[in-house]
């Protein structure tokens, strides 16, 4: 029993894992990025996990959420790159 979960846990992690090249090109891309994007960016981002946190079906999102998230988007030009999440979960 052990080995099939091993090697399902193994199988998962190679579905999971992104791709070299999308690595490779993320990372050129953020080198042309400023700091403040960048960090910007990752506020947004960390913003929508502590929402997707809080619920388990459908995440609700809260007056001082859209705040946060509208705030933090005046930052950076890059903002809706970093919307993905929240993109998802409200279709």
């Amino acid at each position: 029993m052990s080995k099939i979960l091993l090697w399902l846990k193994e199988r998962v992690k190679s579905w999971i894992k992104p791709a070299k090249s999308v690595l490779i090109i993320g990372t050129l891309s953020d080198l042309t990025r400023s700091h403040t994007d960048l960090v910007v960016e990752n506020a947004l981002l960390r913003q929508q996990l502590i929402v997707l946190k809080r619920q388990i079906k459908r995440p609700q999102l809260t007056n001082p959420d859209r705040f946060r998230l509208v705030f933090l988007s005046h930052f950076t030009t890059f903002w809706k790159q970093a919307l993905h999440i929240i993109r998802v979960c409200f279709k």
